[in-house]
């Protein structure tokens, strides 16, 4: 079956009509064969012509990755009008899914893959550097670091943000009420700073804690919270 002369034919019955309604553009000749977004480049197709001329485009070039990857994407519906799809069968659907699962097998790398060169220069360049909070310097970059910030003073807005970040600090803090946790038989278990601190500790990120205090609901992560008094 001659291929070449099926796509030829679609393609010049597509340049000589209109189409009323729902149509699609295709590139005569696909950017990944050196086609472009010219005129005389594209035509319209029903989606039904579109999908079978990425069909035969595969079947022209069936060394053409692209063009295989262009037609999987058709075949499982990733386009951007999801209203229209193309009515594929399931014979059709399977051999387009195992070509493209063919072709990719042994090139694709599991998700966080690194191979053991890209290890090994991360390793060297990690060598001596340390990222964790309380690393103790030497006494040669103390110096060099002091040395860098002699002579540097703060602008006059950061000094005020400082200002600011402080006192609404402090300003949290005193109003951030203590939090008792009792049992449900009414036992005292511990006391929080605050209801935030209390939902963090039991693995919340929400306001149960604060909900259960004011009333709103009777327990909390299987306990009772009141503010302390």
């Amino acid at each position: 079956m001659d291929y070449q002369v099926i796509y030829n034919r679609i393609i010049e019955r597509a340049k000589n009509r209109q189409i009323i309604g729902y149509n699609e553009k295709h590139h005569v000749i696909p950017k990944c064969l050196g086609g472009n977004d010219d005129k005389e480049n594209l035509v319209e197709l029903t989606a039904k012509e579109h999908f079978l001329c990425h069909m035969l485009l595969c079947e022209i070039y069936p060394k053409n990755d692209k063009l295989k990857y262009a037609l999987f994407l058709m075949s499982i519906g990733k386009r951007k009008k999801k209203e229209f799809s193309y009515n594929i069968s399931g014979r059709t659907y399977e051999r387009i899914k195992v070509e493209w699962q063919t072709k990719i097998r042994g090139k694709s790398k599991p998700k966080g893959f690194m191979s053991e060169e890209l290890k090994q220069k991360i390793s060297q360049s990690n060598k001596g550097v340390s990222r964790n909070k309380g690393t103790k310097f030497t006494e040669e970059t103390k110096q060099k670091i002091s040395k860098a910030k002699k002579g540097k003073s703060l602008s006059e807005q950061h000094v005020v943000n400082l200002k600011i970040g402080i006192q609404s600090r402090k300003k949290w803090q005193k109003s951030s009420k203590k939090v008792e946790q009792y049992d449900l038989e009414n036992k005292l278990i511990s006391v929080f700073n605050s209801a935030k601190e209390a939902d963090l500790s039991m693995g919340g990120k929400g306001n149960n804690v604060a909900d259960c205090c004011r009333g709103r609901q009777k327990t909390a992560y299987g306990f009772k919270w009141k503010y302390k008094i």
